[in-house]
């Protein structure tokens, strides 16, 4: 009586969250304060130090691309076939100074991929009077050496804002010149990855900017900080359509390029200015409807609990088929989900492993039945002895090898698979059998010799056959033809067996199709028996994919086709195995 007065008089778990809320809510507000003081006097100098650490990023990067493409072209230039090339220029064949440039050409191309930046690399070769680069517009036009300053980063710009930066070089071991020539879309590339602020190039030598579509709406302002831009780095404040900036830039340390990023202080100062007034008002509306969803939330987390233990306790009194009904919390319905998942693949598992054994006790059980079939043996014995009364020796010997080869394979009852050539030898001998009976009966056999050696189940070919011959060609008055071929693509394999018998009805084949893919066997079941246990046993062999499926061909008869997934040959096999 003590302990239930005591857990009367507690408190909840949801009473807790509430009182924990309330205390965590004050916290909150004293500590607000405190900090935002402290935010107000450090914000300036960390936009500063932070705008800094930003554009020294952004400078690093574009000088480490420069001196990159710079130095892969000084590498170039000591290459023993670009340095080789005036010789065979002068003293080789045209075979050899066209199989030389086109060498050239490729390393070439291959500089210019091994950088981020698309460039263009061109060797001026002036004795020669010749010109080599990736770009064919170069490699095959008149000589001109460029006129530009060495050693020197040089910018081209077009009225439309399109051009490239250059830059030449002498080679150190020979007459050869060097330009590499980088296009300024690399560098706007680059720009639109600055997502901080509105980035800005500007190269001071030539006094010439190279925005990006951000920083067009800046242009205006160009005449006006622009020349203020001295040394290697700095920071100048302006304002610009009623907004004030920070400019922040730095140079990079090969050419005289600077980057610089315009950053709204506002866009900083006004957003800690409003959330200062809101944050009071946001405190308490959450307060009240942190309350109001501890009340919801109570209602939303126990009764899917409830649901799901219910489903657990009947999934462990061993029904399999409990599954939890929806759950609309996303954690609770993760959780549900997870559990169907686990009760459907259990039920899965124990069921596939009852219709395993079952189906391999059902093919056993039918491979046994095709070893003694006493109707065929009987017609074999009689073709036998009424031949050899009229002394036919050639038929005698004809029929005794076939009967004795098609004996031989079905009792090899201790393998459950076989080769498709073993495969189609067996179905060969069978029907050479049946040929001998009945001359009406042809077959003809076209498999591709790459598939000869494929591992199948024993035994699912013969069963087809002898359908295409006692339920097709049998009861049609006219000539039979069986046609066995296969195809082959990326995803699977697929042999056909056809006839051209009476075929089937829609109504029929509905009928076996439905039968085939029963989950279990009814013994009473007699329609479709051969061809439901051929289909089992290859789903079972190759995987769920597999199988046997039939088709009624315009031009009549019945066509069997035997697929194969070849995604899940090996693991299915492992596992039969």
């Amino acid at each position: 009586m003590l302990r239930g007065q005591a857990a009367k008089g507690g408190f909840s778990i949801f009473q807790k969250l509430a009182l924990g809320l309330m205390l965590m809510f004050l916290s909150i507000v004293i500590i607000f304060w405190w900090i935002y003081q402290l935010n107000v006097k450090d914000i300036q100098t960390e936009l500063r130090k932070n705008k800094l650490g930003e554009v020294k990023f952004m400078t690093s990067q574009l000088s480490s691309q420069f001196e990159q493409i710079l130095m892969n072209a000084i590498i170039l230039s000591e290459d023993q076939t670009v340095r080789g090339y005036p010789y065979i220029l002068e003293r080789g064949d045209d075979y050899a100074k066209y199989e030389m440039k086109l060498a050239i050409i490729d390393k070439l191309a291959l500089n210019s991929t091994s950088t981020s930046w698309n460039n263009t690399v061109i060797l001026y070769y002036p004795d020669q009077r010749e010109t080599v680069s990736s770009d064919p517009s170069f490699s095959f036009q008149k000589f001109e050496l460029p006129d530009e300053p060495l050693n020197q980063w040089t910018i081209h710009m077009e009225a439309d804002g399109e051009g490239y930066y250059s830059h030449l070089t002498k080679g150190h071991l020979g007459p050869l010149y060097i330009e590499t020539r980088i296009s300024l879309d690399n560098l706007r590339k680059m720009m639109n990855q600055y997502l901080s602020g509105t980035p800005l190039l500007y190269d001071a030598h030539q006094s010439v900017p190279i925005r990006n579509d951000k920083s067009y709406a800046l242009a205006n302002a160009d005449s006006r900080t622009l020349p203020l831009i001295k040394g290697h780095s700095g920071f100048i404040t302006m304002e610009e359509n009623q907004t004030e900036y920070l400019l922040s830039y730095m140079k990079l340390d090969m050419l005289e390029l600077y980057f610089i990023d315009y950053h709204p202080i506002t866009q900083l100062i006004k957003p800690i200015s409003r959330n200062n007034t809101l944050f009071v008002i946001a405190l308490v509306a959450l307060l009240l409807i942190s309350l109001i969803y501890s009340l919801i939330l109570h209602n939303q987390v126990r009764t899917p609990i409830i649901g799901l233990r219910k489903a657990i306790d009947r999934f462990d009194r061993g029904d399999y088929s409990s599954r939890v009904g929806s759950l609309h919390t996303k954690e609770f319905g993760m959780l549900g989900n997870s559990f169907n998942r686990m009760a459907e693949h259990t039920q899965f598992l124990i069921e596939q492993v009852l219709l395993g054994d079952l189906t391999i006790q059902e093919a056993r059980l039918k491979q046994y039945q095709a070893q003694i079939n006493p109707h065929f043996l009987y017609n074999c014995l009689n073709y036998i002895q009424s031949k050899a009364s009229v002394k036919d020796h050639a038929s005698v010997t004809a029929m005794t090898l076939e009967l004795a080869s098609y004996c031989r394979y079905i009792n090899k009852i201790e393998e459950i698979d076989s080769t498709l050539q073993e495969e189609l030898n067996f179905v060969k001998h069978y029907l050479s059998i049946m040929h001998m009976r009945k001359k009406s009966i042809n077959f003809t056999i076209n498999v591709a010799g790459s598939l000869s050696f494929m591992r199948i189940p024993r035994m699912v070919l013969q069963p087809l056959v002898e359908n295409c011959i006692k339920h097709g060609i049998e009861p049609s008055m006219l000539p039979g033809l069986i046609e066995i071929q296969t195809e082959e693509d990326e995803q699977e394999i697929r042999i056909y067996i056809r006839d051209n018998g009476v075929g089937m009805s829609e109504e029929r084949l509905s009928a076996i199709c439905k039968h085939m893919e029963e989950f279990m066997h009814h013994a009473e079941e007699t329609i479709g028996t051969g061809i439901r246990n051929v289909h089992q046993r290859l789903r079972l062999y190759f995987g769920k994919n597999s199988g046997l499926t039939l088709q009624l061909p315009p031009s009549g008869g019945t066509c069997y086709i035997i697929t194969i997934e070849k995604l899940e040959e090996k693991h299915a096999a492992n596992i039969v195995s």
